[in-house]
């Protein structure tokens, strides 16, 4: 799903640029506010792994790749913010250094994973039934790589558009994302519940914190 350098029209980049600064602004802000000693080295451990599992990509028709984002779990373990920031750190280190998405893209590619895929599942989360809480973890899994997905093709489609020097046309990069992606959900939501699932049984005290965010989330 990154986006590299070249493929988006420079309007479509600028503002994805534009919102991301906006979105992690106020992560920054909120998770300034509760932030602890317990949470920053765990955000990082949580980072690691996320990183690790983004580097497994493939390609997919239309010139950009499919992969896992993590941005669920993170969701799920530390609360859409922090989860926020956690994408948007990994997004960095992969753009900047292994070259994994482009520079002038890595507002759209931030807008699309860390703040589509963090806030997304977020609300599946806070509206489903507490007594489902795996089922929901599954479905903000699936759905959080779904609608980043959506929103990339969406902004393929708009930049070809606007110059057709520039995206993907909405006849390709649409069913070609959307179709692969409604897949490759599955897997991150069955890899979601999995991991959440070790946790809550071999470290509990993981878990603790979900209760904390799940309060301070909205504030």
């Amino acid at each position: 799903m990154h986006i590299p350098d070249g493929l988006m029209a420079p309007a479509v980049w600028a503002l994805g640029w534009a919102l991301a600064v906006v979105f992690v602004a106020i992560a920054l802000i909120k998770v300034n506010k509760r932030i602890d000693e317990r949470m920053v080295p765990f955000m990082a451990i949580l980072a690691a792994g996320i990183f690790v599992a983004q580097m497994l990509n493939f390609p997919i028709a239309g010139g950009t790749t499919g992969h896992l984002i993590g941005a669920a779990l993170a969701t799920v373990l530390v609360g859409p913010w922090a989860a926020m920031l956690i994408i948007t750190v990994i997004l960095i280190i992969q753009g900047f250094i292994f070259g994994d998405g482009g520079i002038t893209a890595l507002g759209l590619n931030i807008l699309n994973m860390a703040v589509i895929g963090s806030l997304s599942a977020f609300v599946v989360l806070r509206i489903m039934p507490k007594k489902l809480e795996y089922p929901a973890i599954f479905i903000a899994a699936w759905l959080s790589v779904f609608l980043a997905a959506t929103a990339c093709a969406l902004q393929l489609a708009l930049s070809y558009i606007i110059d057709p020097s520039f995206g993907i046309d909405a006849a390709v990069s649409i069913p070609a994302m959307m179709l692969s992606h409604a897949v490759i959900g599955v897997g991150e939501g069955i890899i979601t519940v999995g991991v959440v699932a070790f946790l809550a049984k071999v470290a509990p005290e993981t878990m603790s914190m979900r209760d904390s965010w799940k309060k301070e989330a909205m504030a």
